[in-house]
């Protein structure tokens, strides 16, 4: 069996089922809080951006969760 590793806050991830206690995005792979951590933090930013893009929203997701990798936290 793999052992899988948050790549934010370098937790293991206990039974790792995609989509369910951890989520792929590109190419990281993040627990379930560090997950709701980053959505708590880009909601204030999404709301107040106008107009929507999605290439911006992708762009905005990768710079937190880049900035989350070279810290080790959110």
């Amino acid at each position: 069996m793999k052992n899988l590793y948050c790549d934010i806050c370098k937790k293991e991830i206990d039974a790792p089922i995609v989509g369910k206690n951890y989520f792929q995005i590109r190419e990281y792979d993040v627990c379930e809080p560090c997950k709701d951590t980053l959505d708590t933090r880009l909601r204030p930013i999404l709301r107040s951006h106008f107009p929507y893009s999605a290439d911006w929203y992708e762009n905005q997701v990768m710079t937190m969760i880049a900035k989350g990798v070279q810290v080790n936290r959110f």
